[in-house]
């Protein structure tokens, strides 16, 4: 049976229907399929995902991309409440946790780092080198300015920008890129993902 990972998911607002809906691109659950895990989506509600972590144990937490922060015009609070959430779980629970783009992001932010903006990096490709060295996607306008202590950079983008992060101590990993947008998927990526929920 495949390990269960506590999923993040947007928020799309639906201005015709005055609705704030949870979102998860399907290719989120074929991807992690792809390394043994099975997506477990958590609602963008704080009582909810407070329940299912006091009550369920995950094999890992993935905090996918979508929705600027708060701080930096993001127009979800909730979406940063629950992240906030899932990394503190993960942090005492010594539970993996991967970071993709916004979930990077938020990783960068809960442990007192910044962001800034970035050009160049929307819809588009490019090398990124250090101990992780390839071609990478990429779909951010925000990129991490100030790393926190706890981290060590493992790749810079040709322009200089970080394009993922390790903690020092714990089981956690952020990366700009998104896995899931690869058709068909990395190889690299199945294997790194791999080895983050191990």
């Amino acid at each position: 049976m495949g390990k269960i990972i506590f999923t993040s998911q947007r928020v799309d607002i639906i201005k015709d229907y005055n609705e704030r809906r949870d979102a998860l691109d399907q290719k989120c659950a074929r991807f992690l399929w792809e390394t043994g895990c099975i997506s477990f989506p958590v609602p963008n509600h704080a009582n909810s995902a407070n329940f299912l972590l006091h009550n369920y144990t995950p094999a890992g937490i993935l905090l996918t991309g979508g929705n600027n922060p708060v701080p930096y015009n993001g127009d979800a609070p909730e979406r940063d409440e629950v992240d906030s959430l899932l990394i503190q779980y993960a942090v005492s629970n010594k539970i993996p946790l991967a970071g993709v783009c916004r979930g990077m992001q938020s990783l960068v932010l809960y442990f007192g780092g910044t962001l800034k903006k970035v050009k160049g990096h929307i819809a588009v490709k490019h090398q990124i080198n250090g101990e992780i060295t390839r071609e990478v996607n990429s779909y951010h306008s925000l990129s991490a300015d100030s790393i926190p202590r706890e981290f060590t950079v493992l790749a810079h983008s040709g322009d200089g920008e970080i394009e993922s992060i390790r903690h020092n101590t714990l089981p956690i990993t952020g990366i700009m890129w998104h896995p899931e947008r690869d058709d068909p998927f990395s190889k690299l990526d199945i294997e790194l993902f791999k080895s983050i929920f191990a």
